[in-house]
């Protein structure tokens, strides 16, 4: 149990990390451009190793397998997707807590779903959580009326917009984690994760292509911070990978949805982000939910 929640917080840590360098990814060359180049370089990367250190118990030809591939897949496409608009049109301490309910999601989904028990302190620690979110997103909206009256509509529809595309970031993280737990017998832990990324790649590809989305390598300037971006998001995958391979899903997503915390502390310290009142007890029920969750 100890490792599991170890591995969470190197996730939470690592996925922080990702949070800062997408949205500077994504401001330096677009949300769509950087999240190709970034989660294709990580699914890349990580995909030797796969093959060299994991360990597959279960043969490839399963229904169920392909099944769980395709929920995987789909989830990340919605997660990903939504989380690099998010970032790149709100604040970090903002959209951050907002999408580290994804571990609500997943909690539940491993309890109905996969079977795992429930106690009452997780349950408070969910609801603590979902009235966070809900503290966050009501601020977030009345910022938003509050730029409409100073500035054009544009601004308040971008507060707005960023506000449900984290939401949607929540609901696709809160199904993925769980299903690459699925996935993990078959493919591996670290091949888990590859496949997933680059199965996206493939169904990305068609979408930039019908939609004449801007998908071209990054100028020279920009490849650091999206390398940078794949890196810490793929590697928060392998370390929550490693968790739920010791410790039950419904233990280990609570303290990877720590990274908001980390989050919120980067943008006030380092951007100088000062987050209103509400928002600073929104992000700590948030963190305090999510603690109690794994308790």
């Amino acid at each position: 149990m100890a490792f599991g929640i170890l591995m969470g917080l190197l996730a939470s840590a690592s996925w922080a990390c990702a949070n800062v360098f997408i949205q500077r990814a994504s401001r330096a060359v677009g949300p769509f451009r950087a999240l190709v180049w970034a989660l294709s370089s990580g699914g890349l990367a990580l995909l030797p190793l796969a093959l060299v250190l994991d360990q597959r118990t279960v043969s490839l030809g399963s229904g169920t397998l392909t099944g769980w591939l395709i929920v995987a897949a789909l989830a990340a496409v919605l997660a990903y997707a939504s989380m690099f608009f998010a970032v790149e049109r709100g604040r970090l301490s903002v959209v951050v807590p907002i999408m580290s309910s994804w571990s609500v999601i997943a909690a539940a989904i491993s309890l109905v779903v996969l079977g795992e028990t429930v106690r009452r302190t997780q349950l408070a620690g969910a609801a603590a959580v979902v009235v966070g979110v809900v503290v966050i997103a009501r601020f977030a909206q009345h910022e938003a009326q509050g730029d409409a009256a100073a500035a054009p509509a544009p601004t308040s529809g971008r507060h707005l917009s960023a506000v449900a595309m984290s939401a949607l970031t929540a609901l696709g993280f809160g199904v993925l984690i769980p299903a690459i737990d699925r996935l993990s017998p078959a493919l591996g832990r670290l091949g888990a994760v590859s496949s997933v990324l680059l199965v996206d790649l493939v169904l990305w590809l068609p979408v930039a292509a019908a939609a004449r989305l801007d998908v071209r390598p990054p100028s020279r300037r920009a490849w650091p911070l999206v390398l940078a971006a794949g890196a810490f998001e793929t590697i928060g995958f392998v370390w929550i990978s490693l968790g739920i391979s010791r410790a039950p899903v419904a233990v280990v997503s609570p303290f990877a949805g720590l990274s908001s915390a980390f989050t919120v502390l980067y943008a006030w310290v380092i951007l100088g982000e000062r987050p209103a009142r509400a928002v600073l007890v929104g992000a700590a029920l948030v963190c305090a939910g999510v603690v109690l969750l794994s308790l």
